[in-house]
């Protein structure tokens, strides 16, 4: 027993010290750019001195970057500047230009004139555990250009440490950073949003519960009123904790969409570090949130490598869940869409809703 602890030990230190996504500039950017802001509690790098590492702080910074969209890609890939490897322009996501921001005037002045151009709507993703700053700006553009997003897209990078072995450091500054996202989506409020959909994945759907609950709190209607939803993929929370999280909320924004898989690696490992049966990304018993107006959508069947984040890479689920006819009655709550989009695999009790979706549905849905 004790050799295989050392084995899976040995294991993860050698994946914690893979190369991780960094930020890199072109200068030959493709002609698609997607503007990405940025609101970021992400401090130095204390071994880099560069700004958005994983250290702490206080302070939110604001920014925008101009991420360039690799044309040589198909549906569900992701590719970005990785340490130490030579960047292909026609194949990977990287930059064509940033801006910092000094202060939150100058951030909203950019942010307006962004949601003037989409219609007041914008979407923010909040990353999920063991991310560095650059993975989690070029996956928002990567759905951004899969989804066919046309919003103003904000990115709230918390600091993750951006290891395997960090997981402790990370559910800390996962509470660290309530107060970050709770500002990012103030300054959206001030800069005239009138819909933000708000989307959290894997860890950083605690981030997302736990400012939602905060601002409940402290009775921040305003800004609760502006959500037009709220995704969670993967969530990294326990099933006990999203119920009181939820509970204090009261009213949950609508739709509020969990995207689940019992298939999920990522999930079933954190599970034995919570010593936990389950996490709500891994649930399956729909009476433990039956309360609670909620759609989960079950992505199993299309689980690609550790099955953490099916709905941007599996390019088959992408295209179902592109299927813009369908996927807004889901959005909407209609009950008949639901059945279209699951070919009538869908519980209901009482206020939530359970839809499991399979690879026939998307062969289906495609005629």
């Amino acid at each position: 027993m004790q050799s295989r602890l050392l084995v899976v030990a040995a294991f993860l230190a050698l994946i914690s010290c893979a190369p991780r996504g960094e930020i890199a500039y072109t200068p030959e950017p493709s002609a698609d750019i997607r503007p990405v802001f940025v609101g970021s509690t992400r401090g130095l790098d204390p071994e880099t001195g560069a700004e958005f590492g994983h250290s702490r702080s206080e302070t939110l910074q604001r920014a925008r970057f101009d991420v360039s969209v690799p044309p040589d890609r198909g549906t569900g890939q992701l590719s970005y500047p990785l340490q130490g490897r030579k960047i292909d322009p026609r194949k990977d996501f990287v930059l064509a230009g940033s801006q910092k921001y000094p202060g939150a005037e100058a951030f909203q002045a950019a942010l307006r004139q962004s949601l003037k151009k989409s219609g007041g709507e914008a979407v923010v993703f909040v990353h999920g555990f063991n991310n560095t700053f650059a993975e989690g700006l070029y996956r928002l553009a990567q759905m951004g250009v899969d989804f066919d997003l046309p919003k103003t897209l904000v990115y709230y990078a918390w600091p993750s440490r951006g290891q395997l072995l960090g997981y402790a450091y990370d559910r800390d500054s996962a509470i660290f950073a309530r107060d970050g996202l709770r500002e990012t989506l103030r300054e959206l409020h001030r800069a005239g949003a009138k819909r933000i959909l708000l989307v959290g994945h894997s860890m950083g759907s605690s981030v997302t519960m736990e400012t939602l609950r905060d601002m409940a709190l402290s009775g921040e209607r305003s800004t609760l009123a502006e959500l037009e939803g709220v995704i969670l993929i993967s969530p990294d929370i326990d099933v006990d904790m999203f119920r009181e999280q939820a509970r204090t909320i009261g009213q949950l924004p609508q739709p509020f969409v969990i995207f689940t898989s019992k298939k999920d690696k990522a999930l079933l490992l954190s599970s034995k570090i919570a010593g936990e049966p389950d996490r709500l990304g891994t649930l399956q018993d729909l009476r433990r949130v039956a309360d609670l107006k909620v759609t989960m959508i079950d992505t199993g069947a299309f689980s690609t490598a550790d099955g953490h984040f099916n709905v941007a890479n599996n390019p088959a689920l992408i295209r179902l869940l592109g299927q813009t006819g369908q996927v807004v009655k889901i959005l909407e709550g209609d009950q008949t869409g639901k059945r279209n989009l699951a070919a009538g695999v869908v519980l209901s009790v009482q206020n939530a809703t359970r839809i499991v979706l399979s690879p026939i549905t998307a062969l289906g849905g495609a005629n």
